[in-house]
């Protein structure tokens, strides 16, 4: 009685040790610049804000849901360097840099773009891929030509419809996955605790048989869909690795989804993204952010700034939006005179900048027209 009392409770601590690790695998690290967006099961979401951020580490985590219908988490990371057909320009650790094409020395590793020895960008092993094939495009291109680069690959990342085909095929094929990954979670959380107290540890080795065996599914569910959704060849080795982690790792294969989803909108900028998986109102208050973020910010290259806005226009216009009602002045606010038009926080007081973004430039707010 003894010996079997000490089992049970040598399989409680493990079970509570899996528990952790799960909850761990829940985590989605990302660049605290990054937007992240939750993906149900019908290809909707909603916009998440990020949990924690480690400054010293420039990353953030959110925890994704942890409980079915698992809600895997999508991340939008746009790069902060900025393109003319000159030069590339971002702020590096001293300051702004500004390189021209022909003198560029660009280098990468899994997670990093350096552009002369400095980091340029900062995100996930596929979109170092795609920045790095398009500076690489950029620098051999004759100076005529860049221009109309630039141009072509900010209209095309700024696709909300693009964006949304991937979100769909996606949703229409992950439905085998999801379903056995959830199934995977009843098994190992509940299924498996009942075994063990109804039968004791005789039936350790039948658990461990079956969790191979729902392992083994996911993992070809997964491999099959990794390949249909990104077939680049640079993925190869990500894929080998994810595999092999969900067939010897349970938690690692209920979360399977979430690797898979979490570049799935990658070299999309967030307002496409946002046009993919947001509705209504929603999209309306993100894209009234990230238009005001662009019109009002403060950019290297005002050339570049024109045509991300411009691009962040018509993507906008095209989700049937007036610009003009979009960026209408807030509601005003009892005794305040001006407000930021960039953050759209309001003061009682006449100012030069604003105490919240820092945004030099104050608007006035005019109180509403009562003749009528």
């Amino acid at each position: 009685m003894n010996d079997w009392g000490a089992g049970v409770t040598e399989l409680a601590s493990l079970f509570l040790i899996v528990l952790l690790v799960y909850l761990l695998q829940c985590i989605c690290w990302a660049s605290p610049r990054a937007h992240v967006f939750t993906l149900g099961l019908r290809g909707r979401g909603r916009r998440r804000h990020h949990g924690f951020a480690w400054n010293a580490l420039d990353t953030a985590g959110l925890v994704a849901n942890p409980f079915p219908p698992l809600t895997p988490l999508v991340v939008a990371a746009w790069p902060q360097f900025e393109l003319t057909a000159d030069a590339i320009q971002f702020s590096g650790k001293g300051g702004p840099v500004s390189i021209a094409w022909e003198k560029l020395v660009v280098t990468h590793s899994e997670s990093k773009i350096l552009c002369n020895g400095q980091v340029a960008f900062k995100g996930s092993g596929l979109q170092v891929c795609q920045y790095l094939e398009l500076l690489k495009q950029l620098q051999k291109a004759r100076r005529g030509q860049r221009e109309r680069i630039i141009q072509d690959w900010l209209r095309q990342t700024m696709s909300a419809q693009a964006a949304s085909r991937r979100v769909k095929l996606f949703t229409g094929r992950s439905r085998w996955l999801r379903m056995i990954a959830i199934f995977q979670f009843v098994f190992l959380f509940l299924l498996v605790p009942l075994a063990f107290d109804r039968f004791g540890t005789r039936v350790l080795w039948q658990v461990v048989l079956l969790l191979i065996g729902i392992s083994v599914a996911i993992v070809l569910e997964f491999w099959t869909l990794d390949k249909k959704m990104f077939p680049h060849a640079h993925r190869k080795d990500e894929r080998f690795k994810s595999a092999v982690t969900i067939v010897l790792s349970p938690v690692a294969a209920i979360r399977a989804c979430d690797i898979l989803t979490r570049d799935l909108l990658a070299g999309y900028h967030p307002v496409a993204a946002a046009g993919a998986l947001l509705a209504g109102e929603e999209y309306q208050r993100f894209a009234a952010e990230r238009l005001r973020l662009c019109r009002f910010d403060d950019y290297l290259s005002k050339q570049y700034q024109a045509m991300l806005q411009e691009q962040m226009e018509r993507a906008i216009r095209q989700q049937g939006i007036d610009l003009e009602e979009l960026m209408r002045p807030p509601e005003i606010q009892i005794g305040c005179v001006v407000y930021c038009p960039r953050c759209l926080a309001q003061y009682t007081k006449e100012r030069a900048d604003c105490s919240d973004c820092g945004h030099e430039g104050m608007s006035h707010l005019c109180a509403p027209d009562k003749s009528n």
